[in-house]
């Protein structure tokens, strides 16, 4: 899978939690001009704890000083193939870690686009990923968890470097990335950001087997 591209290429970037957050950082430091990020409704049938907290992106992306686009999949994956060229951008940045399905459909989407796929955290220990992430100043605060897989207790949480150990070992069995969708995030703090996301409140839902969080910030 792409793991770089020619310095100086206008892109666009995947954005919802901390992976993706991680991958843009990774990508600009090899050159890349991330200018739009792009956020996807997403068609599997239960509430995304991202476009939950819609409101929340929108001040990350802010902070981070980029565009942001919303593209809903339920409408077709023609809208992300259109979203992708009316961006300009020649790549598109994703965070995919080790789901190969999801880095091949993006290929596709992206070849009807006629733009490229860079992956930069593909193949990695997704531990090492995590590491590597929270090393560099990332503070993420989990907003839902997929209760089959992982503990209800961790809704809420806030990870950063000074207290990873403990998380690392009170998660069993389960992906330390949350890559089989374990757990999400929602990025406060990263080198990417201009200023701290702070929460001012939170409230808790549930459907089926996700439990997450509407958050405010600010």
């Amino acid at each position: 899978m792409p793991r770089s591209h020619p310095e100086g290429v206008e892109a666009a970037a995947l954005f919802s939690g901390k992976d993706s957050l991680f991958a843009i950082l990774h990508a600009e430091r090899i050159g890349l001009h991330v200018r739009e990020l792009i956020s996807m409704v997403t068609t599997f049938g239960q509430p995304s704890p991202h476009m939950e907290n819609l409101g929340a992106l929108k001040k990350s992306a802010e902070s981070m000083r980029k565009k942001l686009t919303i593209v809903d999949l339920r409408e077709g994956e023609g809208r992300l193939v259109s979203a992708l060229r009316d961006s300009g951008a020649s790549a598109l940045v994703a965070g995919d870690v080790f789901v190969e399905d999801h880095v091949k459909w993006l290929e596709a989407v992206c070849s009807k686009a006629g733009i490229g796929v860079v992956e930069p955290l593909y193949g990695m220990s997704t531990e090492a990923v995590l590491k590597e992430m929270l090393g560099e100043g990332f503070m993420v605060k989990i907003i839902g968890v997929d209760t089959r897989l992982f503990g209800k207790e961790w809704l809420g949480f806030t990870l950063s470097r000074e207290n990873l150990d403990d998380f690392l070992g009170g998660i069993g069995d389960a992906d330390p990335l949350g890559e089989n969708g374990e757990y999400h995030t929602l990025v406060l703090d990263c080198p990417l950001y201009s200023r701290r996301l702070e929460v001012r409140s939170s409230t808790a839902l549930q459907a089926g087997s996700l439990k997450y969080l509407r958050v405010e910030v600010a």
